[in-house]
């Protein structure tokens, strides 16, 4: 009886669950947009980041047969950073991890990405350095006409990797509103 099961759980790997590498037809650049965002908590002050953005799809994905995919993606972005009246350049480069079903029009992603800031400090916040680290998750729908929206929340923070503790570490929290064309 054990290995009638064992067996069935094989099968029912290999032909529904098992992943299989394929070509992306998605490769290259995909899609561009605009993202704005606020912050989740006013701790910090009252900051919020508007940015252009663009995805370059990388050639692979995962797919399985019910039709769910994994594919990865590098992100970029040029944007600013503002607080009440002092507005600082951001620029991020990164990797994603899109989750979506075939067809479905929504998509889930998660990702991280390096942030350069023009400066550390904005106003009374200090960074503590012009290098933050960040890390998001998003949802978002493809209509046909290939107009997309989307969500995320995203943290961004210098996470004391390549400096000492006494360094000022306040980290971000934001949510961002998306919208972009696809290719």
């Amino acid at each position: 009886m054990r290995n009638a099961l064992l067996l069935l759980l094989s099968i029912t790997f290999v032909v529904i669950i098992r992943p299989v590498l394929s070509c992306a037809t998605d490769f290259g650049w995909n899609e561009v947009g605009v993202r704005t965002g606020f912050p989740v908590s006013s701790r910090l002050g009252h900051f919020s980041q508007h940015e252009v953005f663009a995805v370059y799809g990388l050639p692979w994905n995962w797919l399985n047969i019910s039709g769910w995919s994994m594919i990865p993606h590098i992100n970029t972005s040029l944007g600013v950073l503002t607080d009440r009246n002092e507005t600082g350049i951001i620029a991020s480069v990164g990797a994603t991890m899109v989750l979506n079903k075939h067809k479905s029009g929504v998509s889930t992603e998660l990702g991280i990405n390096a942030n350069l800031l023009d400066r550390r400090n904005f106003g009374n916040v200090d960074f503590g350095s012009i290098l933050q680290f960040g890390e998001f998750a998003g949802i978002s729908y493809r209509f046909n006409n290939r107009l997309k929206i989307g969500y995320r929340i995203q943290h961004m923070s210098n996470g004391r990797i390549l400096y000492p503790n006494h360094t000022p570490n306040p980290g971000l929290d934001l949510h961002l509103a998306a919208i972009s064309f696809v290719f």
